[in-house]
């Protein structure tokens, strides 16, 4: 059984847009959504009660709050690949294992850093997470930090990106092997046959046993609030008195423990897409964030429903998915690696694109295509949840995520009486809460670590906070927002956004302009302030009388196109066509074709690698771009998915206007 919990925001779409990735536990015996958060304030120590049964550790503040130790970071070229942008560089930051214990073993955390543009109108650094918990925030930064900084302003401030401990560079916590992963992941947690149970049986403590067996009582120490700590020894190695930050998702808890912590060293806190389920009852906790889907769904289903366009479109939308599901659930749909996407695959492929209503498109693709009986797409979107890479390598998220949980304190509490709760879930949410059973509420922490509780959120600085809740967000909902609102005090301040999908910044013009004012000029929006999604970019006048050169074909579905490369109908309005030229021979024929037509044809570019750009301007101010994606861009990993939403045999020609 999969069930949508807490996001992470870990990657970033092409052409610098932002796009969602998520994560989930790598259990395959009940996961369950992302918990409670319960912090003991004792001071820490021997963890066996009087009793002989785990005593509740505590991974709080001490009441000494100190300046840390002050360490060096060592800054220098960027060596990582995902690095393209040599104005960026690279650090790392020893810190101690256990913060309680400055002079015992350290870990390094990994950092990418854009830095001022001017380092004499230098303001400070930023910090930035993207959620998780174990999203990687060097990933994020080292795609979309250019854009972050220029869409919100950033250019005084060191803009900085880090793995948080126990993520991918920074000492990323790997107990399974990628093929252990590989193998246990996408198990199918309702099984209908003799071999699906055997799969699940051996697969049955499998992660705890290898995990204590690589780390042993070494995991506590991966938790949030040592995060917390890391994030202030990082400020201090950067000599700066007080911290700006930006969080989403997981992000914001993050954020606003350390605010908890040092509220004295925050400068400002933007917090999006806010995650503070600490005073949920335990029927919230466990159905909070399954409505959240069950609605997300639905809109996507009506959305469906009411567009030509929607690959999977029909009357009754939900009646095909539940009909599709059990299909998949019977006769799992091939893909050409040799995977075979089964209902956990359609499950988490569903949720996925639920996240962001750039990816409906997608879904519904998907979907059609394994009613026809091929499973790429559905492994594509899955594939992209989990953080599998097209070689079969995974990021630790599948793994330090449920050890940054259990350490934190934030699994769910186990209900009174599971039956009734079963009963209530099926009701509110039959869609994703079907296949529930009594059996799946478990302790998944219990056979790694002692019990930990979290510490209660409680800012008392006088920065500025901004917190972000969109209304119709299926992972945070936004009475999570207004609740940590409220923890931050009367110097935070809540944004609504009215639109579809989880966390907005570089969504939404209007939300990235408030975050970027926060962080610039420690200015608030007025209270009771709404932002609305952007308006679509309308056809310009001057598009229909655009020539078409010889060799380039009519139009053609975009819709995949669109949501793959992460073109809302906000950011351009678009078209896609296809042609048998080169990509070169297919820019030079729009060079020509436009010049003859009195464009001024730009410089070349090349936003992707591999799929070079020609930009073209009128006398009335019209912008038009021609994005052209030939066998090379195919063929790349950046652009994985393309050649299930396009010809690979044609070059694909997609036309832009802002």
């Amino acid at each position: 059984m999969r069930r949508p919990h807490l996001a992470a925001i870990t990657c970033v779409g092409l052409l610098a847009l932002a796009a969602c990735s998520t994560d989930q536990s790598v259990r395959t015996t009940a996961a369950r959504p992302i918990g409670v958060e319960t912090v003991d304030t004792t001071a820490p120590g021997d963890t066996t009660a009087p009793d002989g049964t785990a005593a509740p550790v505590d991974t709080s503040a001490p009441d000494d709050t100190a300046a840390p130790v002050v360490g060096e970071i060592a800054w220098g070229p960027c060596e990582d690949e995902i690095v393209a942008d040599p104005a960026f560089d690279c650090g790392t930051l020893a810190v101690p294992l256990d913060p309680q214990q400055p002079d015992g073993d350290t870990i390094d955390i990994a950092m990418v850093r854009l830095p001022a543009v001017d380092p004499s109108t230098r303001i400070g650094a930023v910090l930035f997470n993207p959620g998780g918990p174990g999203g990687s925030g060097f990933d994020y930064i080292a795609q979309a930090g250019t854009t972050m900084v220029d869409e919100m302003g950033l250019q005084d401030f060191d803009l900085i990106g880090f793995d948080p401990r126990g993520v991918d560079r920074s000492n990323g916590l790997r107990c399974l092997s990628d093929a252990e992963v590989d193998a246990t992941v996408y198990l199918d947690s309702s099984p209908d046959t003799p071999e699906e149970q055997a799969a699940l049986d051996a697969a049955d403590g499998q992660f705890d046993e290898a995990c204590l067996a690589a780390y042993g009582d070494t995991l506590i120490h991966y938790s949030t609030v040592n995060t917390a700590y890391d994030m202030d020894a990082i400020r201090a190695a950067l000599g700066d008195e007080q911290l700006s930050y930006i969080g989403i998702s997981y992000g914001t808890y993050l954020g606003s423990v350390y605010a908890t912590l040092f509220p004295e060293r925050v400068r400002a806190l933007v917090l999006d897409a806010a995650f503070e389920p600490t005073g949920d009852s335990v029927e919230e906790q466990y159905a909070t964030q399954l409505v959240g889907f069950d609605e997300a769904f639905d809109n996507w289903a009506a959305w469906c429903e009411a567009t030509e366009s929607c690959a999977f479109r029909s009357d009754d939308v939900p009646a095909d998915w539940d009909a599709l599901r059990v299909v998949i659930d019977g006769t799992p749909a091939p893909a050409d690696d040799g995977r075979l996407a089964n209902q956990a695959v359609f499950e988490t492929a569903t949720i996925s694109a639920l996240y962001s209503e750039s990816q409906w498109p997608l879904l519904a693709e998907a979907l059609q295509s394994a009613r026809e009986g091929d499973g790429d797409q559905l492994f594509g979107l899955a594939d992209s949840y989990i953080g599998r890479e097209p070689d079969g390598t995974y990021s630790t998220i599948e793994q330090s995520g449920t050890i940054i949980r259990c350490a934190s304190g934030i699994d769910y509490d186990l209900p009174d009486d599971p039956q009734a709760l079963v009963d209530e879930l099926l009701e509110l949410s039959p869609r994703f809460a079907a296949g529930i059973t009594v059996d799946d509420f478990t302790d998944e922490c219990a056979p790694l670590m002692a019990d930990v509780t979290a510490p209660a959120l409680n800012y008392t600085g006088d920065a500025p906070i901004l917190v972000v809740g969109g209304l119709n967000d299926p992972a945070t909902p936004f009475r999570w927002a207004e609740e940590m609102t409220a923890a931050m005090g009367s110097n935070a301040r809540l944004l609504t956004y009215t639109g579809e999908g989880h966390g907005q910044m570089l969504n939404s013009t209007c939300v990235t302009g408030w975050e970027g004012q926060t962080i610039v000029d420690l200015t608030l929006p007025p209270a009771d302030e709404v932002c609305d999604p952007d308006p679509p970019v309308e056809e310009p006048e001057w598009w229909a009388a655009l020539p078409v050169p010889d060799g380039v074909s009519d139009t053609v579905d975009a819709g995949g196109v669109n949501a793959l490369l992460g073109i809302t109908p906000s950011l351009a309005f678009s078209e896609a066509r296809t042609s048998a030229l080169s990509p070169d021979e297919v820019l030079a024929a729009y060079d020509a074709a436009l010049e003859a037509d009195g464009w001024s044809v730009g410089d070349r570019a090349e936003p992707i690698d591999g799929v070079p750009q020609g930009v073209y301007f009128n006398d009335d101010g019209g912008v038009f771009s021609v994005l052209v994606f030939g066998p090379e861009a195919f063929a790349s990993p950046e652009l994985e998915g393309l050649d299930q939403v396009a010809d690979p045999t044609q070059t694909l020609v997609v036309l832009l206007a802002f």
